[in-house]
């Protein structure tokens, strides 16, 4: 498990602008941002033209679930830096809410725990949504002389 603060820190460190959806359980992170001295926006989930380089999510599993067809718009505006912060009181965290998740593409990509809280990070990249299987490359497809083989 990773330090809470240097998770957040190292995702926003290479950004400009920050796109911050938050709930009302976004406290943790919201605290983090303004003792880095990060500048950020709050974002309503239901506006799907948000701008900027990131898109933070720290919302509610219920929040999540309901929102599932807002979340799918805003992946169009961030294919590439679209981050979800699920926070929870138990480390069991495959629910319908991570299947949601990686049903739009996300990826697990941290996991912090704090004062028995636990945080699981989820981002979408489009450049890394689909990872390339061996089997799909020109060595053998490309290659007549190894069709006998």
């Amino acid at each position: 498990m990773h330090n809470l603060q240097n998770i957040i820190l190292s995702i926003v460190a290479d950004d400009n602008s920050h796109s911050l959806l938050v709930e009302n359980n976004g406290d943790d992170i919201s605290k983090i941002l303004n003792a880095g001295k990060l500048s950020y926006d709050f974002v309503k989930i239901n506006n799907y033209d948000v701008q900027g380089d990131l898109l933070i999510l720290f919302l509610k599993d219920k929040t999540l679930i309901d929102s599932y067809d807002n979340i799918g718009r805003m992946i169009h505006n961030f294919q590439e830096r679209f981050i979800v912060i699920r926070k929870l009181d138990t480390q069991d965290y495959i629910t319908d809410t991570h299947n949601m998740l990686m049903s739009l593409g996300f990826k697990m990509i941290f996991k912090s725990s704090e004062n028995n809280l636990f945080y699981f990070f989820y981002a979408y990249n489009i450049s890394s949504y689909k990872n390339i299987p061996d089997w799909l490359n020109s060595d053998n497809w490309a290659n007549p002389e190894l069709w006998e083989k």
